[in-house]
């Protein structure tokens, strides 16, 4: 299961950020990066992903991953409030924050699995829709838990980046569920919640699309897509 080889080191990034909280909200009026973002196919962007988390490369990482969905992540893994979440949708995660994350990500990684993420191996890709979306699944095995899956999204230039939401659904869809009910009645909140319509609902349908999670995942992304449907 994905969860178990990439759910584990999100949990050793909380001490991390919570010491990065005044830089981040300096951070986060600044500008988005120009630079082009995806790559030719779901299984470049899953290995730029892995090389770049173990070579200390934020740009890169950006790059590779969707923006909206590392936002979202990182806001309900950190308990982040609605305002900071709203700031890196709108203007994207500092790459100072992504460079502590993704720091903190390979460090637990190689401990829970014994082995650099950059040392597991990429399978081929298989392409689908969900909400008419393209998604791709690509297989990744060598880990702890043996055969995962992440799932990558196509972008609007039709590139590819790897979907947090979707790849980590498993473990966070009840966390999911949690930051939408507490989202305050404001324009922060209202930014998140027109987020989670946007991006939440078709990752959690391309993570059942792919069949990895199981049912009990199943319906817990079903009642959150009632929830967000209202």
């Amino acid at each position: 299961m994905v969860t178990e080889l990439l759910h584990y080191p999100l949990r050793v990034l909380k001490t991390a950020l919570s010491l990065l909280t005044l830089a981040v909200a300096a951070a986060a009026c600044s500008s988005a990066s120009p630079e082009p973002v995806g790559f030719e196919n779901p299984e470049r962007a899953v290995v730029a992903l892995f090389e770049a988390i173990d070579g200390g490369d934020a740009v890169t990482a950006s790059q590779a991953t969707d923006p909206e969905t590392l936002a979202l992540i990182l806001g309900i893994e950190n308990d982040l409030d609605a305002a900071t979440m709203a700031a890196y949708l709108d203007e994207g995660v500092p790459l100072d924050v992504q460079a502590a994350y993704w720091s903190s990500f390979s460090d637990g990684f190689a401990e829970f699995s014994s082995r650099p993420i950059s040392t597991l191996t990429v399978g081929e890709s298989q392409p689908f829709t969900s909400e008419g979306i393209q998604f791709a699944s690509v297989p990744v095995g060598g880990g702890a838990g043996g055969t995962s899956t992440v799932i990558t999204r196509m972008t609007p230039q039709e590139t590819w980046q790897v979907d947090l939401v979707a790849s980590l659904g498993d473990g966070f869809v009840k966390l999911l569920s949690t930051e939408h009910d507490s989202l305050p009645s404001n324009a922060d909140g209202d930014l998140v919640r027109e987020a989670y319509e946007s991006v939440v609902v078709p990752s959690l349908w391309a993570a059942m699309n792919d069949g990895s999670f199981g049912d009990d995942f199943t319906r817990s992304a079903l009642a959150l897509i009632e929830q967000i449907d209202g």
